[in-house]
């Protein structure tokens, strides 16, 4: 499987997502014409590569959000310290 996606995006200019996609559209339209294939034979051993691909983006992705989370959490930590001094500054001012 893996040869056959990384075939259709050198050949064709797939990415790998649509690469997956179109062999799942040529899976499911065989499936309902009644075209016996043997999937499991066929795709043994070989969407390791894809679900690490996968593993990988949804870990950066993880990183990411929780970077963009501690970021966050730090502006608003800046912001209620900001208002607190203010409200304390113009309470004296009285």
């Amino acid at each position: 499987m893996e040869n056959i996606i990384e075939k259709l995006q050198k050949e064709v200019g797939l990415s790998e997502d649509q690469a997956v996609k179109s062999l799942n559209v040529i899976k499911e339209y065989m499936d309902k014409e009644d075209l016996h294939v043997d999937w499991e034979k066929f795709f043994k051993g070989k969407y390791e590569h894809f679900k690490d691909s996968v593993s990988n983006f949804i870990s950066k992705i993880s990183n990411k959000a929780e970077d963009w989370s501690d970021k966050i959490g730090d502006k608003v930590e800046d912001l209620t310290t900001d208002a607190k001094r203010k409200i304390r500054d113009a309470s004296k001012k009285e």
